[in-house]
C-alpha cells in the first residue's frame, strides 16, 4: 500500500526530506504488488525505508587450510564472517540511503509539478478577473490551459486531474479527457475526509513502459475568498436569496456553484514520472558499490592472508632459529667430533670437540678444503669430495666408511675412530659429507690397563703359588746356615760365606713378600689425612739428595685443601718413591714441583709431581709399570708398580706423561671418602 506524506505547508505533518515538519499522522501501510503488469508496487516513500522481515543468510564454503595459516579455524569463521557483515551492511546501506535520496528528488519534483497545476490554475482565475471577464471558461479548463504547458518535460509521462470515480477531468492527452482513468487511485485517498495538503505515491510497473511514479494529491479548484457583494452595489434591491450565496442568484452565482459543486465532489491531480533514469542511475549505483564492496572484501581478505602469511612466516623463522639453534647446541657440545663438507668439498662444520682432538680451531678451518686442514691420515677419506662421487659408499649406499686411525696432535698419538658418509637429498642427490671422530685413546690406556691388571694379577697368583712351595726351602736353608756360621770362626772364610747365605735367603724371602703383595691387596689403616702436611714431610726427608745434586723444589698446595680417607704410611711410600725416581732423572740439576689442588666437583684432590729431568720415550712408558722394569742401574724395578697397586687400593688412579728431554709428570687422583677403597684383610706373609 503507498505511503502517506502530508505536504510540506504545514497542513499536517510530513517525514520527507522536502518538508521535515512532524506530527501525529501515520502513513499509510505499503501493499506488496503480486502482478508487475497490473497491480503498482508500493515504494518506500519519503517516510521511512521498507523493513522487511526476512533475515539474511549467509552460507561459508568450507577450504582447506593452507600450512602456513596458524590459526582457529573459529576464529577464520568469526574473521570472515565479520567481515562479510561489514561489508554487506555497508553496500545495503549505501543502496538504501541512494534510494531515498532519490525517492526524494522524485517526490519533490512531483510536489512541484502539483503546486504549480494549483497555482496555476487560481492565477488563470485571477488574471480572467481581473480582466473584467465576468463568462470565464470552465475551471478545470484553467487547469487543461496549465497542464499542456507543462507537459515539455520529457520526464513526465503524464499530468491529470481526475475526481473520485475516476473520470479524467484534465490531462496531458487531450483525447482522454473525459474517458475513465486506467489508473487506481491510491486506498489513502479513499477516505471522506483527507488534508488538502497530502501527498501519496505509488510505484507503477508495466511491462512496456517500465516503472511510473506516480503521485497524487486532493485538489480543490475554488474556495470563496470573500462574502457577498451587497445589492446597492450593482444597483438595485436584491431578491429573495440575493447576498447569501445562494445558488441561482447574484453575479456571484457562477463561482458560487463552483464553490458549493467543489464542495461536493472530491477532484485529485495525479503527476506521473519517467523512472527509467532512475533505473539507470540505481543499476550503476548498485554496480559500483558491489565493486567497492568486492574490493573491500577482496582488501579485507588479502590483508587477513598478508597476515596469516607474515604470521607463519614469523613461526616458521622462529622455528627455524630454535632448530638451528638446538642443533647448533648439540652439534657444539658432542664429545664426538663433527667435520662436514658440502658438495663442492669445502669445510662448513667444525665443532669443538674436532677442533679440541686435532688442535685446529673453527675459524682456521670452515671455508677450506679437508686437504688444507686435515692430518695426512684423515685426508683419504675426503679424496672424492667435490668431484661427485664420495668414498663413502656408492651413489644410494649409506653404509658409510668406518676405520680405526692414529694421529699425531702437537707431538701426541691420539687413538680415532673415523665414521665417514655421505649426505642426500629425497631426490638422492649428493649433498655433502659428514666425518665423525671419536677419540678412543683414554679407551685404548684403559684397555691397556685392564690387560697389565690381568697379567699383574696372573704373576700374583703364580708368586703365590710359588712362595708356599718356596719359603718352606729356604726357612730350612736359613736355619743350616746359621747353624754352619756357629760353627766356625767370625774370621774365617767359612763363617763369611755362612753368612752371605743368610743375607741372600733373607733377600729371596723379601722378593717373595713382594711378590705375594701383588696377589692379595694389602690391610689399609685408613683415617683422615692431610695432604699438605704429608707432602711437606715427604720433601723434606728427599731434601738431602736433591740438594746434593743442586736441585730447587718448589710447592703449590691450594689453600683449605680438604682431607682424603686414606693409609698415611702407604701414601708417603708413594710420594717418596716418585720424588726419589724423580731426583735421580736430573743428574745436572733442575727443578721437582710438587702441586696439589681439590677436582672439580670436590669429589676428590690431586697431586702432581714434576721434574725437568731427562723423560722417558714412549716405548718406555708403556712399560714403567711393569713388576721388575727399571732403566737405572741397580733399580729392583718394583718401586712404582707397588706404588700404582697402592693408589689403585685406594680407589684412586696414577697417570704419568713423558717426553725425551722435557721431564716427566705425574699425577695422582685421589677420592675424598672411602666409598671406592678396597678394604681387605691382608694374610700373614710366609708359612
Amino acid at each position: 500500500m503507498p505511503a502517506a506524506v502530508p505536504a510540506a505547508d504545514g497542513s499536517g505533518p510530513c517525514w520527507c526530506r522536502v518538508c521535515r515538519n512532524s506530527g501525529n499522522r501515520q502513513p499509510a501501510r505499503p501493499v506488496r504488488r503480486k502482478n508487475w503488469s497490473e497491480r503498482p508496487e508500493t515504494g518506500a516513500g519519503a517516510v521511512s525505508p521498507t523493513r522487511g522481515g526476512g533475515g539474511m543468510h549467509n552460507r561459508m564454503r568450507m577450504f582447506p587450510r593452507p600450512k602456513f595459516i596458524y590459526v582457529s579455524p573459529w576464529l577464520l569463521a568469526a574473521a570472515t564472517g565479520l567481515l562479510v557483515l561489514i561489508v554487506v551492511t555497508f553496500a545495503l546501506s549505501n543502496i538504501q540511503r541512494e534510494k531515498r535520496l532519490m525517492t526524494n528528488a522524485l517526490l519533490q519534483k512531483a510536489d512541484t509539478l502539483m503546486r504549480v497545476i494549483h497555482s496555476g490554475a487560481r492565477a488563470s482565475y485571477i488574471a480572467d478577473l481581473r480582466r473584467g471577464n465576468w463568462n470565464i471558461e470552465p475551471w478545470y479548463e484553467h487547469v487543461q490551459r496549465v497542464i499542456d504547458h507543462l507537459t515539455d518535460d520529457p520526464d513526465i509521462r503524464f499530468l491529470a486531474l481526475v475526481d473520485s470515480k475516476g473520470r479524467i477531468i484534465a490531462h496531458s492527452n487531450r483525447e482522454l479527457r473525459g474517458e475513465q482513468s486506467t489508473f487506481r487511485l491510491p486506498e489513502a485517498l479513499r477516505p471522506e475526509r483527507i488534508d488538502e495538503g497530502t501527498l501519496v505515491y505509488q510505484v507503477l510497473a508495466t511491462r512496456k513502459e517500465g516503472r511510473i511514479f506516480e503521485a497524487f494529491r486532493l485538489f480543490v479548484p475554488y474556495r470563496p475568498i470573500m462574502p457577498p457583494m451587497p445589492l446597492r452595489f450593482f444597483g438595485k434591491r436584491p431578491r429573495t436569496g440575493e447576498g447569501l450565496g445562494l445558488p441561482g442568484t447574484g453575479p456571484h452565482s457562477r463561482f458560487h456553484d463552483l464553490a458549493i459543486d467543489g464542495s461536493r465532489q472530491r477532484y485529485y491531480v495525479a503527476v506521473g514520472l519517467d523512472m527509467r533514469a532512475y533505473d539507470r542511475t540505481l543499476s550503476r549505483l548498485r554496480f559500483q558499490i558491489l565493486m567497492l564492496s568486492l574490493a573491500m572484501l577482496l582488501v579485507g581478505v588479502g590483508g587477513w592472508l598478508s597476515l596469516a602469511a607474515v604470521q607463519g612466516y614469523r613461526i616458521s623463522q622462529q622455528t627455524l632459529a630454535e632448530i638451528q639453534a638446538f642443533t647448533g647446541l648439540l652439534i657444539a657440545r658432542l664429545p664426538v667430533g663433527i667435520i662436514a663438507t658440502d658438495r663442492t668439498g669445502r669445510l662448513t662444520t667444525w665443532n669443538q670437540a674436532a677442533a679440541r682432538i686435532l688442535g685446529v680451531s673453527a675459524d682456521e678451518a670452515i671455508g677450506r678444503e679437508p686437504a688444507t686442514v686435515l692430518p695426512d691420515e684423515l685426508k683419504g677419506f675426503f679424496t672424492g669430495a667435490g668431484g661427485g662421487q664420495e668414498s663413502g659408499g656408492e651413489p644410494g649406499d649409506d653404509r658409510g666408511r668406518e676405520a680405526e686411525v692414529r694421529v699425531c696432535v702437537h707431538g701426541c698419538e691420539v687413538a680415532l675412530i673415523c665414521y665417514l658418509i655421505a649426505i642426500r637429498d629425497r631426490e638422492n642427490s649428493y649433498m655433502g659429507q659428514v666425518l665423525l671422530l671419536s677419540d678412543v685413546t683414554e679407551l685404548k690406556a684403559m684397555e691397556k690397563e685392564m690387560r697389565q691388571n690381568e697379567r699383574l694379577a696372573a704373576v700374583g697368583r703364580m708368586a703365590a703359588g710359588v712362595a708356599h712351595e718356596v719359603r718352606n726351602p729356604l726357612s730350612s736353608v736359613k736355619g743350616l746356615a746359621l747353624l754352619l756360621k756357629d760353627k766356625f770362626a767370625s774370621t774365617s772364610r767359612e763363617s763369611e760365606m755362612a753368612t752371605l747365605l743368610v743375607r741372600e735367603v733373607e733377600r729371596m724371602n723379601r722378593t717373595i713378600s713382594e711378590l705375594l703383595s701383588f696377589a692379595r691387596p694389602a690391610t689399609l689403616d685408613l683415617a683422615p689425612v692431610a695432604l699438605e702436611e704429608l707432602l711437606r714431610q715427604s720433601v723434606r726427608l728427599i731434601e738431602a739428595d736433591a740438594a746434593s745434586d743442586a736441585i730447587v723444589t718448589t710447592m703449590a698446595i691450594e689453600e683449605g685443601l680438604p682431607p682424603v680417607m686414606a693409609d698415611r704410611d702407604r701414601l708417603n711410600q708413594v710420594f717418596i718413591n716418585i720424588m726419589l725416581n724423580a731426583v735421580q732423572s736430573m743428574e745436572q740439576g733442575g727443578e721437582l714441583r710438587v702441586a696439589a689442588r681439590t677436582l672439580a666437583g670436590g669429589g676428590g684432590v690431586e697431586v702432581t709431581i714434576a721434574d725437568t729431568g731427562c723423560g722417558m720415550d714412549r716405548e718406555t712408558m708403556e712399560q714403567v709399570f711393569f713388576p721388575y722394569f727399571t732403566t737405572r742401574e741397580g733399580g729392583t724395578g718394583i718401586g712404582l708398580a707397588i706404588s700404582q697397586k697402592i693408589i689403585s687400593d685406594h680407589g684412586g688412579t696414577i697417570r704419568m706423561e713423558s717426553e725425551p728431554g722435557r721431564g716427566t709428570l705425574v699425577s695422582i687422583e685421589l677420592p675424598l671418602g672411602p666409598a671406592r677403597v678396597r678394604q681387605c684383610n691382608g694374610q700373614g706373609e710366609g708359612t
